[in-house]
């Protein structure tokens, strides 16, 4: 959660929907409640009021979104002239009624901030062993479930921050101060920057993203930043997650993985990932000059063709 210092909710004279706990803003002051949702900014109504929903947001056990159904509370009748914009795919299905936009601003403002800092020339394939890498933030359920199978893994290098344990080298890992980073996109490109000796040395990721039970698919950079960083990789996420990046033009390489799991619902994926994709996490994998050359278009493609139709999208939302 943060707040957006620059960037197109601006320039769409957009409120910002979800609340910092820290009433200046901040990077990673925030108060989001796992049942109850985010408190929210109320905007006096007005034709066409313009709300960012600009996080994950909540989901009852009917999938019904805990915010939005509190801002159909507060707003009743006057919901009508309320325009929502959010990068929840699909949240415009569950409330045909509603005026909601899919607007994915975080791709398009974090892949700025990555050309920005020329992030590109900091990965290549010269260092890269068999071990795979697998990086845990802030404690969820689904990361617990992963660290428990993998943390005696000689094959790994694996953190999980939050619980401050793990087995990454230190010559590996340069701190960065996020705290100091002007917005959540730029912290991001730091944690990527402070991680890329980590990347270089291993051939492939086990993404936990930040969500893994919500029904609509939830992308982070932490996706992102395999493809940035040359990594395949197998996603603990929410149902789909690998399909919405097929669906986007993105290699998944099938022939190496088995994303079988991605269909399957929330009690069952971890179990079908592990399971079906031992071999690769107890052998890692050879990248070969086909992998190579595959990595380095899946990552053309998001810094090109991907983050074009991103601002294409955005564009011609109202």
């Amino acid at each position: 959660m943060f707040t957006l210092q620059d960037g197109y909710y601006k320039y769409r004279s957009m409120h910002l929907g979800l609340k910092d706990i820290n009433p200046a803003g901040g990077i990673f002051a925030n108060a989001h409640h796992p049942v109850h949702g985010w408190n929210l900014v109320k905007p006096k109504v007005s034709p066409q009021l313009k709300i960012l929903l600009q996080d994950d947001l909540t989901f009852s056990a009917d999938n019904k979104c805990v915010e939005i159904e509190n801002y159909l509370e507060y707003y009743k009748e006057n919901i009508k002239y309320v325009q929502f914009y959010t990068w929840h795919y699909g949240l415009g299905e569950i409330y045909p009624k509603l005026n909601i936009f899919y607007y994915p601003f975080f791709f398009y403002e974090y892949l700025n901030c990555v050309k920005d800092h020329k992030i590109v020339s900091m990965f290549n394939f010269l260092k890269k062993t068999k071990k795979f890498l697998c990086l845990n933030g802030n404690r969820r359920s689904h990361r617990q479930i992963v660290v428990d199978r993998i943390k005696n893994k000689k094959n790994c290098f694996w953190s999980y921050r939050s619980k401050n344990i793990g087995n990454i080298p230190n010559e590996m890992f340069t701190k960065e101060d996020y705290y100091n980073a002007k917005n959540a996109f730029q912290a991001n490109v730091y944690n990527l920057i402070s991680c890329k000796e980590l990347y270089n040395h291993t051939c492939f990721s086990l993404v936990t993203e930040t969500r893994y039970k919500l029904p609509l698919d939830f992308v982070t950079e932490k996706t992102l930043q395999c493809i940035l960083a040359l990594h395949p990789a197998l996603y603990v996420s929410n149902r789909y997650h690998v399909k919405h990046l097929r669906d986007n033009g993105f290699d998944v390489f099938d022939d190496i993985f088995d994303h079988s799991y991605d269909c399957l619902d929330d009690d069952n994926r971890i179990t079908k990932l592990l399971n079906d994709n031992m071999n690769v996490l107890d052998q890692g994998i050879s990248i070969n000059d086909n992998i190579k050359a595959r990595l380095l278009v899946n990552r053309d493609h998001l810094l090109g063709n991907f983050h074009h139709k991103i601002f294409k999208t955005i564009e011609k939302v109202p």
